[in-house]
């Protein structure tokens, strides 16, 4: 069976939002030291690499990760390609793809999969989702959206409009997938985040299997 890993891999050099906590391994125990098993300890921020958001990011009374519903995470999805021309995600975007409805868990393989993904160092130009995209999304019955980078809201936004919009909606929010090998279509998606208690985002396992993949199990 065909399956595609769409996570990041997290080291101590992978690209992170400015400002925020980068990854550090540490050790407990090391073979190299003589020691009885290497056993690893790490330092990670709750938005490094894919991971998921929550309510509770931008509302006070929202829920936290660990209570989104698994049904939102996990389930038929449908991967859909941007333009290379198209700078965000606007409603006009949206609304050109002529998106199921209801468009349930959407994901987007946009120019930032080929340019900016594959770098360490952050790029601002990232494609993202606008505010109108956002509420063309909700209108559309989104229940789930991830994109190809590690931030889904227009750099430098004020407020964090599109990420009030989708999460005022309870529409979770995938960040950092890797779609580079991922042909646009229908999958099912695996999207499994920490269950951190009381933490306003994850960071998750994400993986996708062609729908036609699994009808023929």
């Amino acid at each position: 069976m065909d399956l595609f890993d769409i996570s990041m891999e997290v080291h101590e050099r992978m690209l992170h939002w400015p400002g925020s906590t980068t990854p550090v391994q540490g050790w407990d125990t090391r073979l190299d030291r003589s020691e009885e098993s290497n056993a690893s300890n790490w330092i990670l921020g709750s938005h490094c690499g894919t991971h998921v958001e929550g309510p509770s990011h931008f509302f006070a009374d929202g829920d936290d990760v660990s209570h989104i519903a698994l049904d939102r995470l996990i389930g038929p999805s449908i991967v859909v390609e941007i333009p290379e021309s198209a700078k965000a995600i606007t409603r006009e975007v949206v609304e050109a793809l002529s998106l199921p409805r209801p468009a349930g868990r959407v994901l987007f393989k946009t120019s930032n999969s080929g340019h900016r993904l594959e770098r360490t160092e952050f790029d601002p130009s990232y494609v993202a989702v606008t505010v109108s995209g956002a509420a063309a999304l909700v209108e559309a019955g989104a229940s789930l959206i991830g994109i190809d980078y590690i931030a889904i809201e227009v750099y430098g936004a004020e407020g964090f409009p599109a990420h009030r919009t989708l999460l005022g909606a309870r529409v979770a929010i995938l960040e950092g997938i890797d779609l580079r090998q991922v042909p646009p279509g229908r999958y099912v998606l695996y999207c499994l985040p920490l269950r951190l208690l009381g933490s306003e985002a994850a960071p998750a396992r994400a993986v996708l299997v062609p729908l036609d993949a699994i009808g023929e199990r």
